[in-house]
């Protein structure tokens, strides 16, 4: 189901997709080291962006349609409690640990 009045990228379940491709694609060139932040900072920016947008126009999750437009508060809740959960998920998957030891980032959000 494709709705006419927004582009293709605004389709919120494309963001996984291209997030994993992207994951898999530095594997595969061997940038996971460099460039390590990068499907992370992809993913936050962009999922906020929808999240934003879901506001007055919803959520499109293709195939399976259109949310209603999502409450403000759950908006704030959302976008403030996302980069605790990236922060998390970077934990868990060593991706901190990466950036703190190689490159001397110190992530702690």
């Amino acid at each position: 189901m494709c709705l006419p009045q927004r582009p293709f990228f605004h389709c919120s379940t494309v963001i996984p997709v291209v997030v994993l491709i992207l994951k898999l694609t530095m594997h595969l060139f061997k940038l996971k080291d460099s460039w390590c932040f990068l499907p992370w900072m992809l993913f936050i920016s962009w999922t906020s962006h929808h999240i934003r947008d879901g506001i007055r126009h919803g959520l499109w999750m293709c195939p399976f349609g259109k949310t209603s437009p999502l409450p403000f508060w759950l908006y704030v809740i959302t976008t403030s409690s996302l980069p605790h959960i990236c922060s998390f998920a970077m934990y868990l998957t060593g991706t901190r640990q990466v950036m703190s030891s190689k490159h001397g980032i110190h992530i702690d959000v």
